[in-house]
């Protein structure tokens, strides 16, 4: 059994333990006395797969030899602490299974390292270039039709499935295209544990808070906190062809509401909006400026253009979201360590508390890694990005 720090009730120790499988095989007890470090990174980014990581001693070089592990082996894993808040507790955390796709040997001291990935890199879905024109296909027909061919299930959470005249895959996977296709679209994309994940990070971000986490925590360890204004807009402006006019409009989404149609005087006009002609940048009214200052709302920032045909409104007012959405929500970025919580994982919406003006913003867990080390025992870091409200 691994064991980490001593908590506060001296006759229980904290305990952590990876148990692990190898082809459907346990080999916790076998390993166990040779594992020096290992990670579970648990990710809710575009186009990103979780990963676990594990080092073990290799003295009497047996990793090098007798127990040399096959590549695209499968690997199920589960991180277990006991007496961790209080004696005798119990908590499991459920990694899911990984396919090895990385060895390394290294040395003086001898050590041999395991990397796997949750997404199947023996299948065809990201081995496999294909070219094929797709015309007039829905995007959730797109995905079902991608997951069949490859034998994944699918996961589709999106209130957006276009309708999409054409795309052409050129020389590209079936991940490749269909990450792509899915930033066309807005949505997110991800591969875990044989399952296509489609998913809205604009409704993800709209669920309640789950947990709040504190500064001022026994487990605290470290923080750190960015607001950027590199790359940031305050609007962005996509142009479509009317079908009723014939004309060539351009329809502006601001999230402060000032959304519309530029240049028509009907409930959905721009109304105010002024921008610089030479710096394209949106200036803010005067009762704009005197308003109380967030950390997510820069007070000027450009215009994002958006050339990209469009069927009629709605398309353009979804589209110019998505993308005003892809490009911001970098702004405001975090991460945070903790002593080991397997409660947080990717894709939670949480609260700080003891951190300042940070406090004022809601929290998306992006990334999270439960990592354990012969030095240091179980600790949690987490990568979050402030809520958007759009």
């Amino acid at each position: 059994m691994i064991e980490g720090a001593l908590n506060f009730f001296s006759s229980s120790p904290r305990q952590t333990r990876l148990v692990l499988t190898y082809n459907g095989r346990d080999i916790t007890a076998d390993i166990s006395d040779y594992i020096e470090s290992f990670s579970f990174t648990e990710r809710a980014r575009n186009g990103e797969s979780d990963d676990l990581n594990i080092t073990v001693e290799n003295t009497t070089g047996i990793w090098s030899n007798s127990w040399f592990p096959e590549r695209g082996a499968t690997l199920t894993a589960q991180i277990i602490t006991e007496n961790w808040n209080q004696p005798n507790d119990y908590e499991l955390l459920d990694c899911g299974s990984f396919e090895i796709d990385d060895l390394t040997d290294s040395g003086p001291v001898s050590t041999f390292s395991i990397g796997a990935l949750s997404v199947g890199i023996t299948s065809s879905i990201r081995g496999e270039s294909r070219s094929q024109a797709w015309e007039n296909f829905k995007f959730s027909g797109l995905v079902n039709e991608i997951a069949q061919r490859h034998g994944f299930d699918v996961f589709f959470d999106s209130d957006y499935d276009p309708v999409i005249d054409r795309f052409d895959q050129k020389n590209e996977s079936d991940l490749e295209f269909l990450i792509k296709i899915a930033e066309y679209v807005g949505v997110n994309v991800r591969l875990s544990h044989n399952k296509i994940i489609v998913y809205q990070e604009r409704l993800y971000d709209a669920r309640a808070v789950s947990l709040t986490l504190s500064k001022n925590s026994d487990g605290f360890i470290s923080h750190s906190f960015r607001a950027s204004s590199a790359d940031i807009y305050l609007a962005c402006q996509v142009q479509f062809l009317d079908s009723k006019s014939g004309k060539l409009l351009t329809y502006q989404y601001t999230p402060n509401g000032r959304s519309g149609v530029i240049g028509k005087n009907d409930s959905n006009s721009s109304g105010g909006v002024k921008i610089d002609p030479v710096t394209r940048m949106v200036i803010p009214s005067a009762s704009e400026l005197s308003e109380q200052e967030k950390i997510s709302e820069p007070r000027v920032g450009k215009t994002l253009k958006i050339n990209r045909r469009c069927r009629n409104l709605a398309e353009a007012e979804q589209l110019a979201k998505s993308c005003l959405r892809g490009k911001n929500k970098r702004e405001i970025t975090g991460s945070l360590t903790y002593v080991g919580n397997l409660y947080l994982r990717a894709g939670l919406t949480i609260a700080i508390n003891g951190f300042g003006v940070w406090d004022s913003s809601t929290w998306v867990i992006e990334e999270v890694t439960h990592s354990w080390s012969v030095s240091s025992g179980l600790e949690t870091s987490i990568s979050i990005r402030g809520v958007l409200g759009y």
